[in-house]
This record gives structure tokens, C-alpha cells and sequence, in this order.
């Protein structure tokens, strides 16, 4: 399914992973650091800096001064407040565009797709509790590749392999005359549908066991570690096995550091 965003940002899936979230990461630094040094009192901010800077030192001084350091820190509070307020007027103009980006990337970037006439894994995870059968539904143009529809939940876990033509698809799952559904993209392109779909009950931040004891549905796509192949950092146990998200947040942190003492930005 093509977004509006393709043509903006299709270009970065002809590079390796690590080299296009480099590049994304490089592009948002220097927009949000422009942002801010174009958006913002440069002069002002780095006065409240220095003040800041200040203070800090003569909270360290008078760390065995609790009344004077309270009247300090009561300054510093004062004084940050000042700085965010001032640095967040640039985020009003660069928040939009860059949630439409990160949306973007972890819908092409997160895993690769499911391929036409490759097997794939679709799994309903249940409490462990949960016992009896829950029957698969399928499209015509989904094959099962091995066992039967209706499956015995053993060990919370049931595992169906599939093989599709490309396609846009719904599979539903039945059980005790409920049904669920979980959306499954078949395509040759970069994209893929959610990976896993909770059927858990939540209520605000709280979520609770479904009546039937389904806690959620997942495909087998395969996660791309954008570091996983590249030389040196593929052997470090941490670095490896970053996401996207992560190899985003590891370059952009990198990037805005640098940036903002290239060009002096408060």
C-alpha cells in the first residue's frame, strides 16, 4: 500500500540499513538544529546557558550549605525554565514533519516483508491457562502449508505455516464463536503490516486477559538490525542488535551534539 511519503523517502530502502538511518538521522539534526538556531535568541539562550552553567558551579561549592543551596537551586529552576520554554517554540514547526517520518520508517524500515509463495509463520499466543481449539480462517489465496486449520492449544502457543500470493489480506482467527482478525501484507515492496496485534483488554494503561485467553497474534517478519552485517560493530553484543529506532536515536545523538557545537548553536 503506497503512502504519500514514498516518494519523499523511498529512496533511503536502496541503501543498506545502516547507511539510510544514518542519512535520515544527519537530514533531522541538521533541520532541528536550524530550527532552533533560526526560531530561537541565539544571545538570550546563551546567556541563560552560562547562567545555568553558573549556578551549578556554586551549588557544587555550597553542597555543604543546604539554605544557600536551596536559594540556588530555586534560581536554577527559575532560570531553566526560561530555557526550555524558549528552546521548545522550534519544536511547534519540526514535531509534525517528524512524526510523519518516524510513522514512515517503522512501517519499511522496522522488518522486511512477508514474500509472495514463501512460507510464513502466523502465531496466536494465549494465557497460559488457556485450553481447547481455535479454528484459522483463511483467503482463498492464502495456502497452509502443513497441519490441519483447526489446531489444540499446547503450551500457549499456536503456529500456523502460510503461503500466499501478494496481496493485501485479513486472516481471522474463531474460537468459542469469537472471532479475530489480523491484518497480513504480502508484497515484494518494503512494507509489511503490523507484525503483532494484542487482543488484550486495556483499560488506560492497564490491560487485562481477553474472555477468551488470546493475548495476541504475530507474524514472522524478520527484524532488520541495521548493524547486524556491518564490519567491527556486528560484534558487539549491544550495538548488534539495535533497531531502527535505536540506530536512529544512537547517529542522532551524534549528530546533534556535533552539529550544535559546529555552529554554535545554545
Amino acid at each position: 500500500m503506497a503512502s504519500f511519503m514514498d516518494p519523499v523517502l523511498g529512496w533511503l530502502l536502496y541503501l543498506h540499513p545502516a547507511l539510510g538511518m544514518m542519512v535520515i538521522s544527519l537530514i533531522i539534526a541538521l533541520t532541528t538544529t536550524f530550527a532552533i538556531k533560526l526560531l530561537t535568541n541565539q544571545s538570550l539562550m546563551k546567556d541563560l546557558k552560562d547562567e545555568l552553567n553558573e549556578l551549578q558551579k556554586q551549588m557544587k561549592e555550597l553542597k555543604n550549605n543546604p539554605k544557600k543551596m536551596a536559594k540556588i537551586n530555586e534560581k536554577v529552576m527559575a532560570t531553566n525554565g526560561k530555557y526550555m520554554s524558549h528552546s521548545m517554540r522550534p519544536t511547534f514547526f519540526t514535531l509534525i514533519p517528524i512524526l510523519l517520518v518516524f510513522g514512515w520508517l517503522s512501517s519499511h524500515i522496522g522488518y522486511y516483508p512477508l514474500w509472495p509463495d514463501h512460507n510464513f509463520e502466523f502465531t496466536a499466543v494465549f494465557e497460559d491457562e488457556a485450553r481447547g481449539e481455535v479454528e484459522l480462517i483463511l483467503p482463498e489465496e492464502i495456502k497452509l502449508m502443513e497441519g490441519e486449520l483447526n489446531r489444540e492449544i499446547l503450551r500457549n502457543e499456536v503456529t500456523w505455516i502460510l503461503s500466499g500470493y501478494e496481496g493485501d489480506y485479513s486472516i481471522d482467527l474463531k474460537r468459542n464463536n469469537k472471532t479475530y482478525s489480523k491484518r497480513v501484507l504480502i508484497t515484494k515492496e518494503r512494507e509489511y503490516a503490523p507484525v503483532e496485534k494484542s487482543f488484550r483488554k486495556k483499560i488506560l494503561f492497564i490491560s487485562t486477559k481477553e474472555e477468551n485467553g488470546l493475548n495476541s497474534v504475530k507474524l514472522s517478519n524478520q527484524e532488520i538490525k541495521p548493524f547486524s552485517d556491518v564490519l567491527i560493530l556486528k560484534s558487539l553484543p549491544l550495538i548488534s542488535k539495535f533497531n531502527w529506532f535505536w540506530t536512529y536515536f544512537l547517529f542522532s545523538l551524534i549528530f546533534s551534539m556535533s552539529l550544535r557545537k559546529i555552529l554554535k548553536v545554545y
